[in-house]
Formats: structure tokens, sequence, C-alpha cells
């Protein structure tokens, strides 16, 4: 009987169980490497030198449409009077932030530039400084030397010590309405974009109608862009009659803030673009006011335009608003100097 139990035992331990299937061995599945990363540890040499190759010519790409983007930026800079002894700086100051956030097109407001105080020969123009480090400079004649009028500075030199840096984007076709906007015909590599700059009052909404005129000149051509200090928070919770107002008159005309498009870094995270400090009577800070008054705006159906736009604090104009900027695609400049080139001076 026991001798007959240990048989079976050892015939069932050397034939394998029919049920248990073999174990096979292990399928890793080959992925590219990230396309961040230089190697391709996963991938046979045949597919990692394609994938090499690809990745080349995709950096080569985006290095030569980073050439062609054009920095767009919209800033209150409270004003741009200089000082006695050449103290608040002035225009100088402004296009120094201009440089320094490294921007090709800087467009201000509320510049107190009147030509009351600038104009010896009182005709009626605004005297300011036109050409500097490279920026040339248009501005508005201001109703007040303590608000109100608008300005641009735009690249037309190449940048120095920098080779290939000639600007590939121009401004031309000017027209002022009324002292607190300004519109234009801005050219990115060929491309012809309309630019509206306001700036509303804070007490009051009488320039609506000029804004409105300056929509008006755009009406049949392609949707502006507007940068304007309106002086409302249209992402209030509760908005007054002006908010009001001045949403109504957006919408009208197809306008739509492109900075909620885009994640803001941890900083500007609540994208806030005036602030205002408030101090204890012993000095320390109390708390930090934050509204929304600034705004670049344009049709959504331009929205692909805008490769980024970001809130920006130069630290080198004394003002209490941060700057707007915003990365714009443009074409190659091979398009930009056929269009210069093709204009005739004496027509």
């Amino acid at each position: 009987m026991w001798h007959s139990t240990t048989t079976i035992s050892t015939a069932l331990e050397d034939e394998p169980f029919p049920s248990v299937p073999t174990p096979e061995p292990p399928c890793f599945t080959t992925l590219p490497a990230h396309p961040c990363r230089r190697e391709f540890p996963y991938a046979p040499p045949q597919a990692k030198k394609r994938l090499q190759d690809l990745l080349s010519a995709q950096r080569a790409q985006n290095k030569l449409a980073r050439a062609f983007d054009q920095h767009v930026a919209f800033q209150n800079v409270r004003t741009a009077r200089t000082g006695p002894a050449g103290a608040g700086g002035g225009v100088y100051s402004i296009i120094d932030a201009a440089i320094e956030t490294n921007v090709d097109q800087l467009n201000f407001v509320s510049t107190g530039l009147t030509a009351e105080d600038f104009d010896p020969y009182h005709q009626g123009l605004c005297v300011h400084t036109r050409l500097y480090r490279g920026y040339r400079v248009a501005a508005t004649v201001a109703n007040s030397k303590h608000q109100g009028g608008v300005a641009v500075a735009w690249r037309v030199e190449p940048k120095k010590g920098v080779k290939g840096s000639k600007p590939n984007q121009n401004i031309e076709s000017f027209q002022r309405h009324g002292p607190n906007c300004l519109s234009y015909h801005a050219l990115f590599g060929g491309t012809r974009q309309p630019v509206i700059v306001a700036y509303l009052l804070p007490e009051t909404l009488e320039d609506l109608h000029h804004l409105q005129a300056a929509f008006d000149r755009f009406k049949n051509t392609c949707p502006p862009i507007l940068m304007a200090d309106l002086n409302v928070d249209l992402y209030s919770p509760n908005p007054d009659l002006r908010t009001r107002q001045v949403a109504d008159f957006l919408a009208a005309n197809d306008m739509e803030d492109m900075l909620q498009h885009f994640h803001s870094r941890r900083r500007f995270r609540h994208q806030k673009t005036w602030y205002q400090k408030r101090y204890n009577p012993d000095g320390t800070l109390q708390r930090t006011l934050r509204s929304r008054t600034d705004y670049m705006m344009t049709s959504p159906t331009l929205r692909h335009y805008f490769k980024n736009v970001q809130l920006v604090d130069p630290r080198i104009v004394h003002t209490d608003h941060y700057m707007i900027k915003a990365t714009i695609k443009s074409a190659p400049r091979k398009a930009q100097r056929k269009y210069l080139q093709g204009r005739k001076k004496f027509p």
C-alpha cells in the first residue's frame, strides 16, 4: 500500500499539468524617447538615426520661426514728461524699459505730453523725443499734463552688437482720433495689421466716440488689435454702469481679451494689471489693492496670431501698472524687405 502511493506521486511530479500554460518571455514595447532628450536608448540604430534627424530638423525650424516673432507690449506709464534736471526719465526711461524687456513695439498711454508746455511757437504740436537708441516715437497731444495722451515707440534700427537683428516690422499710416486715441498699421514681415491704442479717462466716457471712429476706419479690413487702458474691470463680479457700457461697446466691435487664453506665471497668476500698496502708520505693508484695467484685445478670428501673452514688470518706469507683453507670429524678413523695396518715393 505504501509502495503504490510513492509511485503515483512520483509520476505526478514528472509530468507537467496540461492546464497550466508555459510562461513566455516578457515583451517590452519599443517607444521613442522624449523630444527634449538627445538620446533614444530604446530605439534600434536605424530608427534612432531617423529620429535624431527629425529632431534636428524640427529644432532648426523652430529656431527660424522664433527669429521672425515680434514682441509687442502695452503699458500705462502714468507720465512721459521729464522732471527737473532730467529727473523722471521721460521717454528715455520708457524706451530703456522696452529694450530691457526685449520689446520691438511698445504702446504706452497716460503720457501727459501737452502742447502748452513744449511748443514755443504755439502751433499745437507736441515736442518730444523722436529717435532714441534705435526707437522712433510718435505721440498725441494730451489734454492735461496729469493724465491722458497715447504714444507708440518702435524699433527702426538693428540692435547694437547683434548680427542679423534688423527689425522685421514697421509702422505707418498714423491717424489721431482725439487726444487719447491713436490708430495705425503695423507691418509684421509684410503682414498689414491694424492697431488701435486708446485711453479712457476714469471719470468720463467721452472718448468712446473717438474709439468708435478708430474702429470704423478698419471696418472693411482686417480686425484691429486694441491695446487700451479702459479704467474698468471687466472681470469684476459686481460691475457698475460704466463697466457694463464699456463691455457692451467691446462686444459690439467683436473684441476679446487675449491674456486669458494663456497661463500666467505664478507671480502674475491673478492677471491684475494695476496695483496700489497701503501701509500702516509704522511703515509696514497693510494690504495691496489690485484691479484689471489694461487690456490687449482682438477678434477671436485672430487668436492664432498670438503665441504668448504675459504680464511683465520692467522696474525701470515708475508706474503702478504692469506691462502686457505679447509674442505675435510674423512672416519671414524677406517678405518685409520686398514690401519696403517695392514702395516708390516719388510715385
